[in-house]
């Protein structure tokens, strides 16, 4: 992913919409929104997932942090099979 900024005008139509062009979109669900003191809206890309694989996830990034902490665990051995 790069790391350098782009600058595009983008025209507001007459029902308040801005229609982001296509590269931005590619491989993007949704898009959250962040508003900065001076004005300047950044645009996050979001993805969606399934309830099933945001559990998955959340469980991966506690594991992970259990690991940095040096809390290692013995893996249940039906998580191997």
């Amino acid at each position: 992913m790069s790391t350098a900024k782009k600058m595009k005008n983008l025209e507001i139509d007459s029902r308040g919409r801005v229609t982001l062009p296509k590269e931005l979109r590619e491989g993007v669900d949704t898009f959250a929104i962040e508003s900065e003191e001076d004005g300047t809206l950044i645009l996050i890309p979001q993805r969606q997932v399934s309830l099933d694989d945001a559990k998955l996830i959340e469980s991966l990034k506690k594991s992970a942090q259990e690991y940095k902490k040096g809390k290692l665990h013995k893996m249940p051995d039906e998580w191997m099979k």
